[in-house]
């Protein structure tokens, strides 16, 4: 009997060409499916990430310890945010966040009334306020220098105190700022390199500006023993979208202060109550 190779052979050829199709096909397949999973949760990130913001602009419409959340009806997602006021004997400046090289920070020394604008019938009675700053890893020299301006009481007719702080030896001779020793110092779990007292030696103080010189610096306050009044606003936003395994989150954080006193106030020493 005569046994047909050729047919043997073509259905051989077919079954490989099969093969070689299902294994392209599944693998394009394959790709499609990743490809559609990523951009679904690109998309999903997205809409995170606006209903994280959308928390962030309905928090700093809040003026007291409070937690909001709903759903964010422009992409299905949903948002849930923290607003915790700063205040206490001891705080992060700016929620820790670095103070620009001769930006400054306010440091509120009074209370503020419900539409942010400062209340000066309430001053802060405290008489000395430790004012942290500086990096560790850094030298003395490529660290900040700052300067200090404090407004003091009483309020008809405050008065203007200002010193400047240079850990830079150099530097400290040529500019006639006070030097100031290094050293290590935790607040917060942050840690700093440098510390100075600054005597409020008024009846009371109303308000002082830290202003980081030659170069950009976190700081941290001190107050202790008395309290400090409510600096501003720590708010932190979280957006989710999708759901089960794939549910996105995406998380931001804000820190809303009060309007800071114009410059020319410390500057000459104008100030209207």
């Amino acid at each position: 009997m005569e046994v047909n190779k050729q047919s043997g052979q073509a259905l051989l050829v077919i079954v490989l060409v099969m093969i070689v199709t299902l294994t392209v096909g599944l693998s394009l397949t394959s790709r499609s499916i990743v490809s559609i999973r990523t951009s679904s949760e690109e998309a999903d990130s997205q809409k995170a990430l606006a209903a994280a913001e959308a928390g962030i602009e309905r928090g700093i419409q809040v003026n007291n310890d409070a937690t909001i959340g709903g759903p964010f009806v422009e992409n299905n997602a949903t948002y849930n945010a923290k607003i915790e006021e700063v205040k206490g004997t001891v705080f992060l400046a700016h929620g820790g966040n670095p103070i620009a090289q001769d930006d400054g920070i306010d440091v509120w020394l009074v209370n503020h009334k419900a539409d942010g604008t400062p209340d000066y019938s309430t001053p802060w009675p405290g008489k000395d306020l430790d004012i942290y700053w500086g990096d560790p890893s850094l030298s003395d020299c490529d660290n900040a220098a700052i300067e200090v301006a404090v407004i003091g009481g009483p309020v008809a007719s405050p008065s203007l105190t200002r010193e400047a702080y240079d850990p830079c030896n150099a530097r400290a001779d040529e500019n006639y700022f006070s030097n100031v020793g290094g050293g290590t110092h935790t607040i917060e779990g942050r840690k700093f390199r440098y510390k100075k007292k600054i005597k409020i030696d008024k009846d009371f103080g109303l308000v002082a500006r830290v202003v980081p010189i030659y170069a950009s610096t976190p700081i941290a306050v001190d107050g202790t023993p008395t309290p400090l009044p409510i600096q501003g606003f720590a708010i932190a936003s979280t957006g989710t979208s999708g759901g089960g395994d794939r549910e996105v989150k995406r998380s931001i954080s804000f820190f809303r202060t009060y309007d800071e006193l114009p410059t020319p106030y410390f500057m000459y020493g104008l100030f209207v109550p």
